[in-house]
């Protein structure tokens, strides 16, 4: 196949390279500064943090913050494609000089790689050895020749995509659903040739996060290093996906999804009834068929002793959302796709299409979320994974897995928000007069950003005001007007 490379900023030397802090060099590669954000996160012990996001544009200046470095230094990761972070999230996150971060299936807006983690050393090889075997299987014309590889205790090796019209850029996941699709397809079909050296199959959606190269894995105590290999011009490789599909799919046709979405019974001109903010059982059978196929896309497809439960929930999505007999056989085709299964054993789509028919019309909003969990057995991971975007209905994990399982706390009303923050104003401003300081509005607003309780200065000086401890440069008493009764004139 004729590799088609892109002339980019890239490093000087292309053999292996171990950085002594975290470099921006290798996200700036895939990223190149692109309009989407980037997710940053950390493990502190088995605890995930997600420190914030920031624009691809703004990297290298990101990494030039003493005070960022410091936070990433260890078990540190980056998100590998670029996310769109509309303004309506509000997560918490650790950075203060980071937006919000936003991390999802549904919020990829750039796809930058098709990548494997290879967890080789569950299958006793090395490093060095796993190298030699992915680049066998190059050798074999299994893989296409690869653009990138992360070393740590295992090994990340990752194929560079660019747009095809844009070499410059990454591809620009548009329409979503489509763009997702064919990636995960392409994910799936490197992740089967590789999975004999330990490709691990829950990193193949489009959310995964990768080590940022420079940072300590604290599990071995070594920086993570790259390489990047070249082609006999000096370049490196890249792709477009039209490439990698003819290589990793050859007898395969890409599916074509359609634009427009499943109908519900009822058509209005109006946005506010857009599928994204209906309310009731429509709105949550809408999430529903949503959340089963990210499911899907991150276990690469279904499993042997979840295949029929799986086409069933899908089934009832599709009758209860009155979808059409063109829609029902892509998505259901679109859920067969790649899944293994026994040779005696296999689910066709005819077999599909009959638990379609099967299922009996639907009035309600079906089985809880707990159910579904439980026949699919979802983990803790998944549950977090799927539950990225609710806040106020996270998506369970299977019962057998809620063993040590915290729930997030139930959010607090507006109310119960301005009271938990008054109090803590008055307690910093207590503590603050105890030692002589008066505080300012910004002062005050300092404390709280440290307590996790971010307020904008306008509404901390109401609160100061309201709790009777006013702002001594703000909250000023005015002159009381003169008398001009016994003025000449008046």
């Amino acid at each position: 196949m004729e590799q088609l490379n892109v002339a980019t900023a890239t490093p000087p030397a292309l053999s292996v390279s171990r950085p002594r802090k975290p470099s921006a060099l290798v996200p700036d590669f895939l990223h190149r500064g692109h309009d989407g954000f980037i997710p940053f996160t950390r493990k502190v012990g088995e605890e995930w943090q997600a420190l914030g996001s920031v624009p691809a544009w703004q990297l290298r200046g990101l990494f030039a913050d003493e005070d960022f470095l410091e936070e990433v230094d260890a078990d540190s990761y980056f998100g590998l494609h670029g996310m769109y972070r509309a303004g309506r999230y509000k997560q918490r996150h650790q950075l203060s000089q980071l937006e919000p971060s936003c991390r999802s299936v549904d919020s990829v807006r750039w796809i930058t790689c098709c990548g494997l983690d290879l967890d080789s050393y569950k299958t006793g090889l090395d490093v060095h050895a796993t190298i030699a075997a992915v680049m066998r299987l190059v050798d074999a014309d299994k893989l296409p020749p690869p653009s990138l590889f992360t070393m740590s205790r295992g090994l990340w090796v990752i194929w560079r995509i660019h747009d095809r019209e844009h070499t410059n850029e990454p591809l620009r996941a548009y329409p979503p659903e489509q763009m997702v699709s064919r990636h995960a397809k392409v994910q799936m079909a490197l992740h089967q040739v590789c999975a004999s050296i330990g490709s691990d199959a829950a990193a193949k959606h489009v959310a995964t996060v990768s080590r940022i190269p420079g940072s300590i894995n604290s599990k071995n105590g070594k920086r993570v290093a790259y390489m990047l290999p070249a082609d006999i011009h000096g370049k490196p490789f890249s792709y477009t996906l039209e490439d990698l599909e003819a290589f990793m799919l050859p007898h395969k046709s890409p599916v074509v999804v359609d634009a427009k979405p499943v109908g519900i019974g009822r058509k209005t001109n109006n946005p506010k009834y857009g599928k994204r903010a209906l309310k009731g059982w429509h709105g949550r059978w809408h999430r529903m068929r949503g959340l089963l196929l990210q499911l899907r896309n991150r276990r690469g497809g279904w499993k042997v002793g979840h295949r029929s439960a799986a086409l069933l929930y899908v089934g009832m999505t599709l009758k209860a959302l009155k979808a059409t007999d063109k829609e029902v056989r892509r998505l259901m085709a679109q859920h067969l796709e790649g899944m293994e299964q026994p040779t005696g054993d296999c689910i066709r789509l005819e077999q599909a299409l009959s638990i379609y028919k099967s299922i009996k019309k639907i009035r309600s909003g079906g089985p809880r979320h707990q159910t579904i969990a439980d026949a699919l057995d979802v983990t803790v991971d998944e549950a977090a994974f799927l539950s990225a975007d609710a806040k106020k209905t996270p998506f369970p994990p299977a019962t057998r897995h809620s063993e040590g399982y915290v729930p997030p706390p139930k959010e607090l009303s507006r109310a119960e928000q301005a009271e938990r923050r008054r109090e803590a104003i008055r307690r910093i401003v207590e503590a603050l007069g105890e030692k002589g300081i008066s505080p300012t509005g910004v002062d005050v607003q300092a404390h709280l950003e440290a307590e996790g309780l971010g307020a904008a200065l306008r509404t901390v000086l109401k609160d100061m005001q309201y709790v009777g401890c006013p702002s001594p440069r703000c909250h000023r008493d005015k002159p009381a007007p003169a008398d001009t009764s016994l003025l000449p004139g008046f």
